[in-house]
């Protein structure tokens, strides 16, 4: 009966039986395999992501909203984006970088090489493509084109592990959340 005092006293619950032991444990199995396989792929963004899924939650419950499957996903993709992006810069920034002797040096050997031909019928399709100008040659052996590619770089090799742990971490969490809870 519904209770205009109670507001609770309307609302059903579903009770779920509880989840097999064995579905626990392989589901806890595969979680941690998930992780493990998800650390080694993403270069170790997957970390990120738990903590992006709590943060989704977390703002979930502030609002009084429930969690949504693709909101958790969401939020452990873009944690881990940030995360792998962070490390890839970090990264590049420890490479040792060329002297400008080296780099001038580098770059005289390579204009010394013979250029590739290109085929005929790219150059009907393409005619600006025959002619290799001065101002293309400067940039590519600029050091500030060095750097802007070097951060490019950063971005989309973090962007792309940073994707690939989130969504592993993801499913990590959620196959460990599933082992753990009843």
């Amino acid at each position: 009966m519904h209770d205009p005092i109670d507001p609770s006293a309307s609302t059903l619950v579903a009770l779920k039986p509880p989840l097999p032991l064995v579905v626990r444990l392989l589901s806890g199995v595969a979680g941690v395999a998930v992780f493990l396989v998800g650390f080694v792929v993403s270069v170790g963004a997957i970390v990120a992501a738990p903590v992006g899924m709590w943060l989704v939650r977390r703002r979930a419950q502030r609002l009084g909203r429930p969690v949504s499957r693709i909101a958790a996903l969401v939020g452990s993709v873009f944690a881990s984006m940030a995360l792998g992006i962070l490390l890839w810069s970090l990264f590049l920034a420890m490479i040792p970088r060329p002297t400008a002797a080296e780099l001038q040096s580098a770059a005289a050997t390579a204009q010394h090489r013979e250029s590739v031909k290109l085929p005929d019928w790219y150059l009907k399709a393409f005619p600006q493509a025959a002619r290799y100008d001065s101002t293309s040659r400067a940039m590519v052996q600029s050091p500030t084109f060095f750097r802007t590619m070097l951060i490019v770089s950063a971005l989309f090799a973090g962007g792309l592990f940073g994707t690939i742990g989130g969504t592993l971490g993801w499913c990590g969490t959620t196959l460990l959340v599933l082992a753990w809870k009843p």
